[in-house]
C-alpha cells in the first residue's frame, strides 16, 4: 500500500509533466507566430516568455517531487491556506481586468497594486504608495516605451 507522501509525489510529477507538455505545445505554436526581436517583439513573443517560464517552473517542480525525501508527518491538503485571502486577490484581479479598458493600464495598474499590498497588510502605507507607483511606472515604461506594446489609455488618456 502506498504512503500519502508517495501518491503526493505522484500528483506532483504527473502535474508537472502535464503543465511541462502544455508549455511545450504553447512554444512550439508562438515560433510559430513569429517571435521576433526585443526591440520589436512579433505575435509570439509573449506567449513564447510565458511558456518558456512554464516549462522551467513544470521542470522544477518535477524534480523537487522526485528528490523529496519522505516524511513521517501528515498534513490536511489544504489546511494554512487563507481562503478569504485568496478569494479577496481572485476578486481583486477580476475588477482589474474589467477596469482597464475603461480607466486605463495606468490608474488600474496602480489601484491593483495598493490593493493587493493592503490585503497583505505587512506595510506602511509610504511603501505601499510607493511601490505601487514605481511598479505602475516601470512597468508601463518597459512594455510601453520599451517593447512598444499598446495598452488601453482610458479616460484620462493616458
Amino acid at each position: 500500500m502506498t504512503s500519502r507522501k508517495t501518491r503526493m509525489r505522484s500528483y506532483d510529477q504527473g502535474s508537472a509533466l502535464f503543465w511541462l507538455l502544455i508549455s511545450i505545445a504553447v512554444l512550439a505554436r508562438s515560433l510559430h507566430y513569429g517571435t521576433g526581436a526585443l526591440r520589436n517583439p512579433g505575435m509570439g513573443f509573449m506567449a513564447f516568455g510565458a511558456s518558456a517560464i512554464l516549462a522551467i517552473l513544470s521542470i522544477g517542480v518535477f524534480l523537487s517531487a522526485s528528490f523529496a525525501k519522505d516524511s513521517n508527518t501528515e498534513e490536511a491538503l489544504f489546511s494554512g491556506i487563507l481562503w478569504k485571502r485568496v478569494l479577496l486577490v481572485v476578486i481583486i484581479l477580476f475588477l482589474y481586468a474589467s477596469l482597464m479598458p475603461t480607466v486605463g493600464y495606468l490608474i488600474s495598474t496602480l489601484l491593483l497594486m495598493v490593493l493587493l499590498f493592503v490585503s497583505i497588510g505587512k506595510r506602511e502605507v509610504w511603501q505601499i504608495a510607493l511601490i505601487s507607483f514605481l511598479t505602475a511606472a516601470v512597468t508601463y515604461y518597459v512594455f510601453s516605451i520599451v517593447l512598444n506594446c499598446q495598452f488601453p489609455s482610458g479616460i484620462l488618456g493616458f
